[in-house]
């Protein structure tokens, strides 16, 4: 997830990563030819940045339907890049398999102040929906089409396992003469699964570091019934869908072992 205020423009999180992208294409193209991967070192160990594009379609339809209430205008998840930092334990079993296990770990917000009129005259009106933690752990495999590569090593990437979220959202409104909110808690744990493919690019013909690059796509999702407290609460129960699917792109920083 990514942190980013809602009531004033801010730049968008992709462009740290546009520009790794970037550099890393440079890298790509000048990196000398390695030496072959069957050297004694079995294993891989990567850390990576990862930028994500999950749906949130329930959640976003929500923020708006806020927006429609209150005459607001907050962001919802489709205006935010989502950034998460990773981790990857791989050991090559035979020439065209490795296999592994995969931690990513993301926190984040979106938030918003505006003025709003009601009939206790103008009121100050505040939305928030804070993730305190995503994090999941998975099984994964590259399947390498072509073992002779040395330069550039293509892969497929496959994974599965399990995630877990926590987040809260707010809402309140008032003035000096009333105040009222929304609260909602959630949070539980969701099978998630991701497919795509990637590059190995070793960074010297003499040295175990190499630069890896992929894109992906994710199937992740949970649904809670959970309840909401508050003067502002619909009902004493709402819906909580959490919906992670969705396609990422990720460059990362790796040694073999």
């Amino acid at each position: 997830m990514s942190v980013r205020g809602q009531s004033s423009p801010q730049p968008s999180l992709a462009a740290p990563l546009v520009s790794l992208l970037v550099a890393a294409a440079l890298l790509v193209a000048l990196a000398p030819a390695a030496r072959a991967a069957d050297d004694g070192k079995p294993y891989y160990f990567t850390f990576y940045l990862q930028q994500s594009w999950p749906k949130q379609t329930a959640t976003n339809a929500q923020i708006q339907q806020i927006n429609q209430m209150f005459g607001a205008n907050f962001d919802d998840w489709s205006d935010v890049a989502n950034l998460n930092v990773g981790l990857q334990l791989f050991k090559r079993v035979s020439p065209h398999w490795k296999l592994g296990l995969q931690l990513d770990y993301s926190q984040g917000a979106i938030e918003g102040h505006t003025t709003v009129p009601t009939e206790a005259g103008d009121a100050q009106l505040s939305f928030e929906q804070r993730y305190s933690i995503y994090i999941d752990l998975y099984l994964v495999a590259h399947y390498l089409p072509c073992v002779s590569c040395t330069r550039v090593v293509p892969f497929v990437y496959l994974g599965g396992g399990v995630g877990y979220e926590k987040d809260r959202t707010t809402l309140t409104l008032g003035n000096q003469y009333f105040s009222q909110g929304l609260q909602v808690d959630n949070s539980g744990s969701f099978p998630t699964f991701s497919a795509g493919v990637g590059i190995d690019v070793p960074l010297s013909s003499t040295k175990p570091w190499y630069l890896e690059l992929g894109v992906a796509y994710v199937w992740a999702r949970m649904t809670n019934t959970v309840p909401a407290t508050g003067e502002l609460a619909p009902a004493p129960t709402v819906t909580a869908d959490t919906d992670f699917t969705g396609p990422n792109v990720w460059i990362g920083f790796g040694t073999r072992f």
